[in-house]
């Protein structure tokens, strides 16, 4: 069982749901939370009630080797397209730098990160560059909500970290090339359209985590919002799971 530090953890859809939902929770735990919101705190002591959850990202330290694998998203009102669109010059969008802090204390064999495409123009070459400093390679792609079977687009951004080096008998077969599969799988292993009871309500021309106002719980409204799809992650978790596997071969 690989160890996985979850930052930025909202209400888990990027980490032990979209594990979940790629059938891997036998080979991937998460094992510490990182969330600062009171509700999506209490949602995930409600559905992991053994995991400890640490409320701010800036005070978190851990050591070299402490975990497997590191996945956060961090605050995206920087870079989103319906955000302010400053960047990491957002100061929540800026909480980048505590994510790449904590990967480079922890050096984790693989890292995955998660935002909006709007990172694409809007900080990912800082990304980059950060993860390039402490020598690891990074693969990326762009994977909506909806060709997963869900009803709205929601277009996420996930980058793959490890380090340069890291195999050295097989290289990798380009993500490009399993995709495809990886989306296949995880639609056809899902039969409803929602992943959570009640989100299509609020999934159709309404800004969700933004908008007051309108019926519902707004704390719910906005967790949801922020959080990508466990469907759209699990793509990820499928793709470390074959890296893992490489990694696992060359070291037998």
């Amino acid at each position: 069982m690989k160890s996985v530090l979850s930052l930025f953890s909202g209400i888990g859809g990027l980490c032990h749901h979209g594990i979940s939902a790629a059938g891997l929770s036998h080979k991937f735990r998460v094992q510490q939370f990182v969330e600062i919101s009171p509700y999506s705190q209490s949602q995930l002591r409600h559905e992991q009630p053994g995991i400890p959850i640490h409320a701010d990202i800036i005070n978190y330290h851990c050591h070299q080797g402490q975990f497997d694998i590191i996945c956060g998203g961090f605050p995206c009102q920087g870079t989103s397209n319906s955000g302010n669109r400053l960047g990491l010059a957002d100061f929540r969008s800026a909480l980048w730098g505590e994510q790449f802090r904590i990967i480079n204390q922890c050096r984790p064999a693989i890292a995955l990160i998660e935002n909006p495409t709007g990172l694409l123009s809007r900080g990912m070459a800082t990304v980059l560059e950060d993860l390039s400093k402490i020598r690891y390679v990074c693969e990326w792609s762009t994977i909506s909500a909806y060709c997963l079977g869900l009803s709205h687009e929601r277009e996420r951004v996930f980058i793959i970290a490890y380090p340069n080096g890291l195999f050295l008998r097989q290289q990798p077969t380009p993500w490009t090339d399993q995709i495809g599969n990886q989306i296949a799988e995880i639609r056809e292993s899902h039969e409803t359209r929602s992943y959570k009871p009640g989100v299509l309500t609020v999934a159709f021309g309404v800004p969700i985590g933004v908008s007051k106002g309108i019926k519902g719980n707004y704390d719910a409204r906005r967790a949801y919002g922020l959080s990508c799809s466990p469907r759209q992650a699990a793509v990820s978790w499928k793709r470390i799971d074959y890296l893992w596997s490489l990694l696992s071969s060359q070291e037998a």
